[in-house]
């Protein structure tokens, strides 16, 4: 039996090539989803390694040694962390006091730090780098400062901080030191420095802003105290692989515990895990959404073998009714109807299986960021089981209806009939299927899990059948029409796609196909769509620097003298976040919003948010220099004030530390109060007047403020003060807070508090130099109340001036302030939370170093672009494209089945077409066969196939791997994309179409 069924391939040929092309197909399609997965995963992998933040890739563990001999800390070090892939940084530091050597010089109390490989990261400007012991490095800053020169010795001493006058003092025995070189650090941000702020350029009672360098043995020869020891470790891009993942996440567990069981108290701290977790979610969501691309091109295999094999079956139903004629038992009937189709399908499985390995290889060299070989066997898992036994029971099943038909029947040359009840039940059985899986997709709450993960392609097969199904009796209707016009042509081909069987199935089967892939377009042109926005939205700029911390009046000054007139650069800090979950606050020079601002409101303008959020007020910030200020006041009533002094708050333009400068001890009566301003050499604004009583007891004052002076001339006159709209008082949270009642009167404004028993008191008068509430501009979905914390962590009241559907850098979930505004509003001075500058499409070339010359500090450059491509490589899209793929292979196999049916129906209708020309119908008529109607109906169809499953699923596709904070795809994606894999799957098939139209009117040409 089995030489027979060999010889019986041998003698058709062409159907044993057709089903072995459609098993390699098939098999390749199989495979394809788990090697394509395991190539994805790596590439997940290795993406999100790549966009990982610092902290997520270093290990650090801090402590204080016990004492200072204690070495176990850096002891432990070699039995930790000594894989392939880490780099382990150990330092040890403590303070030392530098006397001055000469008259001149100041004493410096810098820390005094051994770290491991330092000397490759110092640009040496004098001398070298230390070798052995008593050696030292200082900086350039330092050595001018101490006035040494290199080769000199100088002394130095182990210091603690003077608890009472905040001052350094010697606490160990003083020990000579040599100076072999001056150094400057290469980059101040680079990840060698770690966290440990070694150049912190704030003043300080150190009166340096860099550490001495030195040996190990040389930080032991000095009689010190316990010591700061740091281990800082490196986890480069190679070490974290899809194979290490698990020894990495065991070995920087062991190392965390082995150092926390130290003494000392080691603190050991890493974002490694996040980066793991974030990292076993990207894989899962792959494993998850490469299997719904999969699932349908592997059915649509098995359905155009089925429609392949049931054609040839009935190509040989004369065939078949021999056997039954000549007595051979079923069982041999089914084996010699079946081997000649399992042959070739087992030896295509093979092929394809492959096949499969390589072609996706391929795939994934041109669609992901990064790919390698997959071994062979990654293909061999039930996918491929379940692609053979599917195949080879759709050929089974397609042979099915002949091999159960009479003998009469079978040697009777006339076609079978559609069942009048099996299709219609098979029909609704995909529906129920697909109605089902949507319903678990949409109420399950498991996403593309279980039965839910047919749940895309079941809407769409369900629609192709329903929508094939209806489009059959439009075709007979077209039919009778073109008969009674006497058109012959349009005649037949709408009779061809009404009355022959199996036309049916066929487009249903290319409805299915430009289907999926119109599905994957809208799809991946929506998450496309998403993961744009949001990375302009979240990165808020073309360009964002984060700049070291500094004071928000230095940063917003420096930004200005670059960009005075807001054209490409923009400074921004955060607002603080209260402990009542306020919305997070980002607060912009807003007269460079529009310029450099990624904004994407239609209703809003960049430009019409700007001024809403800095109104004109016609009132400027009050301006003082460090000469004497001259306060002119009168105190009409003071209850337990005992020891109270009048404070001016004044925040230096410069940047530097605020200063409240003591204006004498208050007494009641009319009194001007003076005192100079020696932090203000370039100027400050006023924050502030207020009265100030040691430890902040309560007390009842009635006040009235008549002028403030300086250089003889009023900066406020009785006429200033008297507007009482110009001033203010801290907004009060609450009963137990008591704030001045202001009013204003002819001689000045009067300030008043009284009956403070059991409440606290701020007695402070500040200028009314911002709008009241303060200007916000707030997403729609924020919910803010009527308050938020201002700069200085105050509570300040806001008005709500705006609305948008995405704030900058903040998304669904922020709002907006002009940090100008905001800086009035505060008296402290402090540093800019989270600074940053927004950089817009016109920032110059140079604008960094022009940023730097400024005296700022850039420890990150974050352009648009690679935020954008790190969001392309999340496992979700990076999964979409494999759905592409998928797309562009299902409308290959439509092409292969139009392809497949023509050649069935030139063979079968050769000589139905030349009876027809005998008849004198031209060969044009004759021919007609509704290929070109067939692709026409199903490109129309399809769109509204894939719309139907887009709308039911839409959400419950992933789009992002992480917190998405709002961010999902939209219902209606980028049309142009979608447009084009519309427009390229109809211009495809057409031209199948047409070529098999030409193929069967060659066949109706009537021979002689």
């Amino acid at each position: 039996m089995i030489g027979l069924a060999l010889a019986m391939v041998r003698a058709r040929p062409g159907q044993a090539l057709t089903a072995f092309l459609l098993a390699v197909f098939a098999m390749a399609a199989a495979v394809s989803a788990p090697v394509y997965s395991t190539t994805a995963d790596r590439a997940v992998v290795h993406s999100q390694v790549a966009a990982a933040t610092t902290s997520e890739r270093v290990v650090q563990a801090r402590r204080t040694s016990p004492t200072p001999t204690d070495h176990d800390f850096e002891n432990l070090l070699p039995q930790l962390f000594n894989g392939s892939g880490f780099a382990s940084v150990f330092s040890t530091e403590y303070d030392i006091l530098i006397p001055p050597p000469a008259p001149q010089a100041n004493s410096i109390a810098p820390r005094f730090v051994y770290r491991d490989g330092v000397c490759a990261h110092l640009r040496i400007t004098a001398g070298r780098c230390f070798v052995s012991e008593t050696e030292v490095v200082l900086s350039t800053a330092q050595v001018q400062e101490l006035g040494l020169h290199i080769g000199d010795v100088f002394e130095a001493a182990w210091a603690t901080i003077d608890p009472l006058g905040g001052d350094f003092v010697e606490r160990g025995k003083r020990a000579s030191l040599t100076l072999v070189g001056s150094y400057d650090p290469r980059n101040k941000a680079e990840q060698y420095w770690s966290d440990l702020d070694y150049f912190n350029p704030r003043p300080s009672a150190r009166f340096t802003t860099e550490p001495a360098f030195a040996g190990r043995l040389t930080l032991e020869a000095l009689e010190h105290g316990p010591e700061k020891q740091a281990l800082d470790v490196v986890i480069d891009d190679s070490a974290i692989t899809r194979e290490s993942l698990d020894g990495i996440s065991a070995q920087v567990q062991d190392g965390k515990s082995k150092l926390e069981a130290l003494p000392g108290h080691a603190v050991v701290s890493t974002g490694l895990p996040a980066l793991l977790k974030r990292i076993d979610g990207d894989r899962s969501l792959v494993a998850e959404v490469v299997p719904v691309a999969a699932v349908p091109l592997v059915l649509l295999c098995w359905f155009v073998l089925f429609i392949a094999v049931a054609s040839a079956t009935q190509e040989r139903r004369r065939e078949l009714g021999l056997f039954s004629l000549r007595g051979l038992t079923v069982p041999r009937r089914w084996w010699l109807a079946a081997g000649e189709s399992i042959v070739p399908i087992l030896a295509g499985a093979v092929a394809g299986f492959f096949l499969g390995h390589y072609v996706v290889r391929l795939a994934a060299w041109a669609l992901l960021s990064t790919s390698s070989d997959v071994p062979i066997k990654a293909g061999l898992n039930w996918w491929a089981a379940v692609a053979l036994a599917g195949a080879l029971l759709a050929a089974l099943l397609a042979q099915r209806a002949e091999l159960a038909k009479r003998t009469v029947d079978l040697l009777r040359n006339v076609p079978s009939r559609i069942s009048r009840w099996g299709a219609p039940v098979f029909e609704v059985v995909v529906v129920v299927l697909a109605v089902v899986s949507v319903v678990q997709l949409r109420r399950g709450g498991g996403g593309l899990t279980g039965f839910a993960l047919v749940a895309p392609s079941a809407v769409v097969i369900a629609v192709a059948l329903v929508a094939a199904r209806l489009v059959l009796p439009v075709a007979e209707r077209v039919g009778r029409r073109a008969a009674r016009r006497g058109r012959i042509g349009p005649m037949l081909a709408a009779y061809a796609l009404s009355r022959r069987p199996g036309t049916q199935r066929i487009l249903a089967l290319f409805v299915v196909a430009i289907g999926l892939l119109v599905f994957a377009s809208t799809a991946a042109s929506a998450s496309a769509d998403a993961r744009d926005h949001r990375a302009r939205v979240q990165l808020g700029a073309p360009r964002v620097l984060t700049v070291d911390p500094l004071s928000r009046a230095a940063l917003l000054s420096k930004v200005r003298a670059v960009d005075p007139h807001g054209q490409f650069a923009m400074a921004t800090a955060m607002l603080p976040v209260t402990e009542d979950a306020t919305p997070p606050v980002l607060a912009v020079d807003s007269q460079a919003l529009a310029a450099t601002a990624l904004w994407d409101d239609s209703r809003l303008s960049a430009q019409k948010a700007a001024e809403l959020l800095h109104p004109p007020l016609g009132r400027d910030t009050i301006e003082v220099d460090n000469k004497e200020l001259s306060l002119d006041v009168s105190i009409d009533n003071l209850v337990d004030a005992f020891r109270v002094h009048w404070v001016a708050v004044v925040v230096p333009k410069d940047g530097s530390d605020v200063g409240r400068v003591d204006l004498g001890q208050v007494s009641t009566g009319r009194k001007t109060y003076v005192r100079n301003l020696p932090m203000c050499v370039n100027g400050c604004r006023l924050a502030a007047l207020e009265m100030e009583q040691p430890e902040a007891r309560g007390f009842d004052a009635d006040v009235v403020l008549h002028s403030l002076s300086q250089h003889g001339k009023a900066i406020v006159d009785e006429a200033g003060f008297a507007q009482a709209d110009g001033w203010r008082v801290p907004d009060t949270p609450g009963p137990k807070l008591l704030v001045p009642t202001l009013t204003a009167q002819q001689d000045g404004l009067r300030a008043e508090i009284s009956n403070y028993k059991g409440a606290d008191t701020v007695m402070r008068v500040m200028p009314t130099d911002v709008p009241a509430p303060l200007p916000l501009i707030a997403a729609r979905t924020a919910g803010f109340g009527d308050h938020i914390a201002g700069l200085d962590g105050t509570l300040q009241p806001i008005g709500l001036a705006g609305e948008v559907e995405t704030v900058p850098r903040l998304g669904y979930g922020g709002g907006l302030v002009d940090l100008d505004y905001a800086e009035r509003l505060a008296t402290d001075g402090g540093d800019a939370l989270y600074p940053q500058i927004f950089l817009g499409p016109k920032a110059p070339a140079d604008v960094v170093d022009q940023l730097r010359k400024q005296g700022l500090t850039i420890s990150l450059d974050r352009p648009l672009g690679p935020v954008r491509d790190a969001l392309d490589e999340q496992g979700p899209a990076i999964a979409l494209r494999f759905h592409e793929l998928a797309g562009v292979l299902g409308v290959i196999l439509a092409i292969g089945a139009l392809w497949l049916v023509s050649s069935l129906d030139r063979q079968r209708r050769a000589g139905e077409m030349r009876s027809l020309r005998a008849q004198g119908i031209a060969r044009r008529d004759a021919a007609a066969s509704g290929y070109l109607a067939l692709v026409g109906a199903a490109v129309v169809l399809a769109p509204f196939a894939a719309l139907a499953s887009w709308l039911l699923v839409r959400e419950y596709l992933p789009v992002f791997s992480d917190d998405a904070q709002g961010f999902q795809a939209a219902y209606w994606p980028s049309p142009l994309p979608v447009a084009v894999a519309w427009g390229a799957a109809a211009v495809l098939l057409a031209v199948a179409a047409l070529v098999a139209g030409a193929r069967l009117r060659a066949a109706a040409t009537l021979k002689r």
